[in-house]
């Protein structure tokens, strides 16, 4: 990651703070400067601290560098999010671990190759790369890849049909994004609050479904992205099925089908038309 200090500067700037009001309470005066003037990359915890005093994203001043390994990393996140899971399985046999440099790229390969292995059914190997990223990787304390992972631990128990287990670590994985000051995209929001919304749907826990989903929606909107809106409105739209609230579920599956065929997400869109004829 790359820190843009003169964005830094400039939210700084109109935000009315000075460099040493910014800094009161989370660092000195010299680191913000060491930022603002060098692109000096602080810890994580003063990194959240400062956007949550001047009220943005992380992704406003941080940059991710571009490598090859970033970009395959991208690809199986967009396979995965498109359930195209052969295309993810091939894409994370291309990478080899002494190719990743640092604990974050560790984190990030161990987590998709276990949400992988879940989709090829491969649920022993998929919880023991989870614990991996959780034990051994998870030395950037404010990553998202931990509340992710967890809900991925909790799927892959829920897949082991351990109910008890996947509630456990679902609701972790919610205090994980409540109580922690987490550095993560966009698209990392979106997925979370995705996967938690479909963990408690499968869980027949509709009401908590919606409140994850709706999360994410309010993400999305706020920074004019259409990244996961088909699926978080058809976890919406499914929940109310549970409720039976059958107006409110298909106006929400209505809107996840017109956005699925926005997204060409064809296979979203299938499963989608298969919940509206519930509703018929």
């Amino acid at each position: 990651m790359k820190l843009r200090g003169d964005v830094l500067k400039q939210i700084r700037r109109k935000r009315g703070l000075s460099q040493t009001a910014l800094a009161e309470g989370i660092c000195t005066q010299a680191t913000i400067s060491l930022m603002e003037k060098q692109d000096r990359l602080p810890k994580m915890d003063i990194l959240t601290a400062i956007c949550e005093r001047l009220n943005i994203q992380p992704d406003r001043i941080i940059e991710k560098e571009v490598s090859g390994i970033n970009d395959t990393f991208n690809q199986i996140i967009d396979a995965l999010t498109d359930q195209e899971f052969d295309k993810a399985k091939k894409l994370v046999d291309k990478i080899r671990v002494k190719d990743l440099n640092s604990d974050f790229d560790k984190q990030r390969y161990y987590y998709l190759l276990g949400m992988v292995q879940i989709k090829d059914g491969n649920i022993d190997d998929a919880i023991f790369n989870f614990e991996l990223v959780l034990t051994q990787f998870a030395t950037t304390s404010a990553n998202i890849y931990l509340a992710m992972t967890t809900a991925g631990m909790a799927l892959a128990y829920l897949q082991r049909n351990d109910r008890e287990r996947a509630v456990r670590l679902t609701n972790r994985s919610v205090k994980l994004i409540d109580n922690k000051k987490l550095i993560g995209s966009l698209h990392q929001w979106a997925s979370i609050n995705c996967q938690i919304a479909e963990l408690y749907w499968r869980l027949g826990e509709p009401e908590k479904a919606i409140e994850c989903a709706e999360r994410g929606i309010k993400l999305c909107r706020e920074r004019e992205s259409l990244f996961l809106l088909d699926q978080l409105y058809m976890y919406v739209g499914r929940a109310y099925i549970e409720l039976g609230d059958k107006e409110k579920a298909k106006e929400n599956l209505e809107i996840a089908k017109s956005l699925s065929i926005a997204r060409h997400g064809d296979v979203m869109e299938k499963s989608i038309v298969k919940d509206l004829k519930k509703l018929q």
